[in-house]
């Protein structure tokens, strides 16, 4: 008797279909759920876990604003700036400085 794969949902597809469209490009990404408290990353590509020196246990369920990346040098300004772009859903550019793990 065949297995049977149960009903896939939708939101499951369209997940899958960005993490491929993306996976290739050299590009370091993660993927939140804007649905749950502090926008929890629910992906992230090996390339961000490399470029981050973090491995994706570490990252998975953080809040999207990435505020285990800020350091020292963080400009708080550019803090705000990111936390309500994804709050406020609005496309902005922020240049800001991010540490890896090991404090670089």
């Amino acid at each position: 008797m065949p297995i049977r794969r149960g009903h896939v949902a939708p939101q499951n597809t369209f997940l899958g279909i960005i993490i491929r469209k993306f996976e290739g490009q050299n590009r370091k990404f993660v993927i939140a759920n804007a649905r749950v408290e502090n926008c929890a990353i629910i992906y992230c590509n090996d390339g961000f876990c490399e470029m981050t020196g973090f491995s994706r246990p570490d990252i998975m369920q953080k809040p999207c604003t990435c505020d285990f990346l800020h350091g020292d040098l963080t400009d708080k300004e550019a803090i705000n700036q990111v936390t309500q772009a994804v709050f406020g859903s609005e496309e902005r550019k922020v240049e800001i400085t991010y540490y890896r793990k090991d404090g670089k």
